[in-house]
């Protein structure tokens, strides 16, 4: 693996620690924040590992595009559209009370493992 396919990759999962770490404080909106950031950071790993240069964008469905990441399953798709909202939501706040009411322990959780079960997806397609 490439050098900096490696410092993506370990980046990646410090932030996937720290959605644990955020998810078992009750910190729900954090957690959501380094979903997103995990799975940002892996997939500007393979884009690297194929030889390209990432683009510096936060769009989740946009990086799966330039990772050259085939055989996307509806659902995730529909966890990637999830984080993209809410990541944007947080950057943005108009819309902060009403995020933070539909991120309950539930919701959390189900991003949560859906993210680290994509994420352990995508890791494997690094060599």
């Amino acid at each position: 693996m490439k050098k900096k396919s490696e410092n993506w990759l370990k980046i990646a999962r410090y932030d996937l620690k720290a959605a644990q770490l955020a998810y078992d404080g009750h910190l729900y909106l954090t957690c959501i924040e380094k979903c997103h950031d995990a799975l940002e950071k892996l997939l500007k790993g393979l884009i690297t590992e194929n030889d390209k240069q990432p683009q510096r964008i936060h769009d989740l469905l946009r990086l799966v595009g330039e990772a050259l990441v085939d055989n996307l399953q509806k659902d995730v798709l529909d966890i990637l559209n999830d984080l993209n909202s809410i990541y944007m939501s947080t950057r943005y706040p108009d819309e902060i009370d009403m995020i933070e009411k539909s991120l309950d322990d539930d919701e959390t959780k189900r991003i949560f493992l859906e993210t680290k079960r994509i994420f352990a997806w995508l890791e494997k397609k690094l060599p």
